[in-house]
Order: structure tokens, then sequence, then C-alpha cells
């Protein structure tokens, strides 16, 4: 399937979509041990330089493709936390979950639920809607368009709240002229 083409309830050919348009994306330094170390302690706390380094030394991944299930399930929220280089780096592997994933309910993981509203800006919240849009901004066009089939697999596959919010994301942002 080129990511182009009419997008399919076929899961295999969306991943392979989002596996062509991401190749490449270039590794950031923090790992998804480390978001989650800031997310657990809040940015209040403090981190131990031990435990910050020992989380980046626990690192699998030299591409996203790389990047394990569990780590996954463990940061299923941590997107939203992200600034635009890791954001473009680990969305994909968050697309690729959720999409393998997709049959799952919401309370064994919500990382299609969380990776959905990463990719919707908000309409109330002007400065949040500008700090999603950033996120956004490093995106070349086979990217862009592996989100929007993204984006409509989950509204063709997910009737819960994911799929209304998929659906509003093309709507509001992704798929309007402001895109």
């Amino acid at each position: 399937m080129n990511c182009s083409d009419n997008v399919s309830t076929d899961a295999a050919s969306l991943i392979a979509c989002i596996e062509r348009a991401f190749a490449g994306t270039q590794r950031p330094e923090t790992s998804l041990r480390q978001f989650l170390l800031t997310d657990q302690y809040g940015m209040s706390e403090d981190i131990s330089e031990r435990e910050w380094v020992a989380s980046g030394k626990d690192r699998v991944d030299s591409i996203w493709q790389e990047i394990p299930d569990a780590e996954i399930e463990e940061g299923e929220g941590l997107l939203a936390h992200m600034e635009a280089e890791e954001f473009l780096y680990y969305l994909p592997a968050y697309m690729r979950y959720a999409v393998a994933y997709q049959h799952r309910t919401s309370w064994e993981t919500d990382v299609l639920g969380m990776t959905v509203h990463a990719l919707s800006p908000s309409e109330r919240n002007r400065d949040s809607r500008a700090y999603a849009i950033a996120k956004y901004a490093g995106f070349n066009a086979a990217q862009r368009q592996a989100v929007v089939q993204f984006l409509t697999f989950v509204v063709q596959v997910d009737e819960s709240l994911s799929g209304q919010y998929a659906l509003a994301a093309l709507a509001d942002y992704w798929q309007a002229d402001t895109a």
C-alpha cells in the first residue's frame, strides 16, 4: 500500500506505510525510560544523575522500529510531553503499536487513545494547540500522509472515543486547510 492510497482496515498495510514514511528518523538523546522518569517525578522533583544515566543505559533502540512493546505500554501517555524531535521519533512506534493492538480494550492499554490524543490539537486552548502544531512542523509530506492514514484507520475500526477524536483531528487539523 502506498501511503497516499485509500486506507483500508488492513493493519499490516498501514504498519508498512508508517514504517516507510518514518524510516531513517533521527534518534533523540532522551530514551522512553527517561521520559517515564520525568513523568513519574514531574518537573518539580529531582531525578538523580545516577537514575537518569541508568535509565538511558537500559535503552535498546538504535532505530524507532526496535522500541519494545513493553516500553510503549509502560509509557502510554508520554507523547504528550515530548518536544518536536522526540515526538517525530517516537510517534511511529506508538502508531505501529496502536494499529497492531487496536483490538485491545482501553483498560488493557490506552496507547491507541493516547496516540490519537497526541495528534489532536486542542480547539479550546490556543497555547496547547500551538504547542501541538509545533510538534508536527518537522513532518514531511509522507509522514503527514501516514498520520492521516492512521487517523482514518482509527475512525474506521474504533467506535469509541478514540474514533471520535480521530475524526475530529482529521476535520479540525490534518485534513483542514490549516494543516
